[in-house]
């Protein structure tokens, strides 16, 4: 794997009250043992000054006894009860028991196996597998599925999308550790790196799911592109310029042009099922939902379609400038322009219901997520907006040229960049966290990511299509 980011006194201890390994301990009574009357009985102080109960009872082993401590200990001991009255029914220690002597008890291996689960859910994931390494009984217990099933719950980012019918089989420890390698590479850059190759002139646009890339070229096509083999699998052709913007879900794709048409596609057959003409410059942009498209333009307005007649419903014309972005979800409108406003629509309405000021030149791009608005300018700027207030609520810098395209999920933000590069930032902090910038040689147009890949295009024609992988090697299916 290869990576293309630039990522931003000594103690003292008693030591342990054990015989010397040559020295056999057992708590056995010799017959011949003699002990103190009762007048004479008593606790008698240990090595090392430390007092504890005795007994009669030591044997050495048939190797030679070498500890003289020991050994001085059953001399006196003999010569105290020389000729005294014994006790053959009661017997204390000699020396001090050592802590192994006796049958070794395992605790948790003697709990209940939901309590002993329970204790270990208590762990961080790191002690588990230690634990693993102590005895067959606690490598049980932390190899527990339901345990795992936790642990992965535990973070509220890791999403996995797993079949009904194969819950019960899932290895949660396996998925656990899939997903934690593949947020070790987020945070540290590593990526495999490949490129797709076809186009024949820049690279405007671009989307995909797990298994294609659909990318709109200035040669005027559009191109699917298999994500496993990477290669083009369809070419389709229709609009007589540029291919500006395209978006696209299970059922229609929808592209924008330089001949300022916006085509609708059926995503089933690749089939042209409407194209819409109005706009008098280059649509800059594209937006749908069930209902409604909506389109863009160099021609500072802004157009909404019927999405199953095609017929246009609305012109919104309030932008003094290009019209170089726009955003669609639940009924509002959030467009981006030249003239360095944002604006917000009711779609139903046609009423601009809010004005965001604060950048100091053009905007080039936006997203909205019903809560937040992010937004990129010429300005190198980024920020991040409360879509409720209205409110500035962070500025994001360390661009160098104008911010051509942002995406956001709820904890990442990706950018892409005239000044070539593509960073990674903290959405909730605003923290930059990477910056991928020897992946490109020239503007950045577009860029995409889910929880595995970063795919960009660029200007020119080398190096169009760039796939960063954080997965390769690894067990993704499932995740989300």
């Amino acid at each position: 794997m290869s990576s293309i980011c630039d990522s931003e006194n000594s103690t003292s201890s008693t030591p342990p009250l054990v015989p010397p390994m040559d020295v056999e301990m057992e708590d056995v009574q010799p017959a011949s043992a003699t002990f103190p009357s009762s007048s004479s009985a008593g606790r008698v102080s240990g090595h090392g000054g430390i007092s504890g109960s005795y007994t009669v009872g030591v044997r050495p082993s048939s190797k030679k006894f070498k500890n003289k401590h020991t050994t001085g200990s059953l001399n006196r001991l003999q010569q105290q009860t020389h000729g005294l009255h014994i006790d053959e029914g009661f017997f204390q220690r000699l020396t001090p028991k050592p802590f192994f002597v006796g049958k070794r008890f395992d605790i948790l291996g003697n709990l209940p196996y939901e309590l002993a689960t329970l204790i270990f859910s208590y762990l961080d994931p790191s002690s588990l597998l230690r634990m693993m390494l102590v005895n067959k009984s606690w490598h049980t217990v932390a190899r527990d599925n339901e345990l795992w099933k936790r642990k992965f719950a535990a973070n509220p980012s890791w999403r996995v999308n797993i079949p009904v019918q194969h819950l019960d089989e899932m290895d949660w420890r396996h998925l656990y550790s899939q997903r934690y390698q593949l947020e070790q590479r987020w945070n540290t850059g590593k990526v495999s790196t490949f490129y797709l190759t076809g186009h024949t002139d820049s690279v405007y646009c671009l989307q995909f799911d797990d298994e294609k890339i659909v990318t709109g070229s200035r040669d005027r096509t559009i191109k699917f592109w298999n994500m496993n083999t990477r290669e083009c699998v369809h070419t389709l052709t229709g609009h007589e310029k540029s291919v500006l913007c395209l978006r696209y879900n299970n059922e229609i794709m929808v592209s924008g042009s330089s001949d300022q048409a916006v085509i609708v596609w059926d995503m089933k057959t690749l089939q042209i099922i409407h194209k819409l003409q109005g706009h008098q410059l280059g649509v800059l942009d594209v937006a749908f939902d069930d209902k409604y498209i909506v389109s863009c333009s160099k021609d500072t307005t802004i157009r909404i379609w019927d999405r199953v007649s095609g017929q246009l419903i609305r012109i919104l014309e309030a932008h003094r400038g290009p019209v170089n972005a726009v955003q669609l979800k639940d009924n509002i409108i959030v467009s981006a322009s030249g003239d360095t406003f944002i604006k917000m629509w009711d779609i139903e309405t046609g009423q601009c219901l809010r004005e965001l000021d604060g950048h100091t030149r053009g905007l080039a791009c936006v997203q909205y997520d019903g809560y937040k608005i992010v937004s990129g300018s010429n300005d190198k700027r980024i920020k991040v907006w409360d879509a409720k207030s209205g409110q500035c609520m962070m500025t994001c810098e360390g661009h160098t040229d104008l911010v051509r395209t942002i995406k956001f999920d709820e904890e990442k933000m990706i950018s892409a960049s005239y000044d070539q590069s593509i960073r990674v930032w903290d959405l909730r902090t605003g923290t930059p966290l990477l910056n991928f910038q020897s992946g490109h040689l020239s503007w950045v147009f577009d860029v995409h990511f889910n929880r595995t890949k970063i795919v960009s295009c660029c200007q020119g024609p080398d190096q169009q299509i760039l796939i960063m992988d954080f997965g390769q090697g690894l067990d993704t299916k499932y995740f989300i």
